[in-house]
């Protein structure tokens, strides 16, 4: 299995190589790949991992934004006009609604990043909590350890005299 995967680890370093040698070339649209990249991570979907509310608060905030202007476009005039006639007719009932549900979804997200910054003060303290714990336990052991090192008194000494 190993000769597959080395292999593939070599294309890729070729493949790296050969982009940046591409990419050196004064001819290359650097500016313009920029921009495509830049546009690209915009629509990307970005969840994070599946329990990290922050991440998916941040993406109800990324898409609770509603476009209400639904598309008019048509091969045919008459199917065009007609899909701008009832965009007109109802656009600002659509529009309305758009906002109040995109009102909504914001509200939402805020919701969402309050909770994580909960979430993130309350594992912090429970971390230090944890930690102080383990610190008093472990004076605890210790402390049991330098008892039972003692030597223990004899059958009819009373306790209080060992001490």
């Amino acid at each position: 299995m190993e000769a597959p995967a080395a292999a593939t680890t070599a294309l890729a370093e070729e493949v790296r190589a050969e982009a940046a040698r591409v990419a050196a070339d004064p001819g290359f649209p650097a500016a313009y790949l920029a921009r495509v990249r830049a546009a690209a991570g915009r629509l990307a979907v970005t969840e994070g991992d599946r329990d990290d509310v922050r991440s998916a608060a941040l993406l109800l905030e990324q898409q609770a934004v509603i476009d209400v202007e639904a598309p008019v476009a048509s091969r045919s005039l008459p199917q065009r006009l007609v899909k701008q006639l009832v965009r007109k007719f109802v656009g600002w009932y659509v529009r309305f609604l758009g906002h109040q549900v995109g009102v909504l979804g914001q509200a939402a997200a805020r919701l969402g990043l309050v909770v994580a910054e909960r979430l993130d003060r309350m594992e912090a303290e429970q971390s230090a909590d944890r930690a102080a714990t383990a610190g008093r336990i472990a004076a605890l052991e210790a402390r049991i350890a330098e008892l039972e090192a003692r030597p223990r008194p004899a059958d009819g000494a009373s306790l209080d005299s060992a001490s």
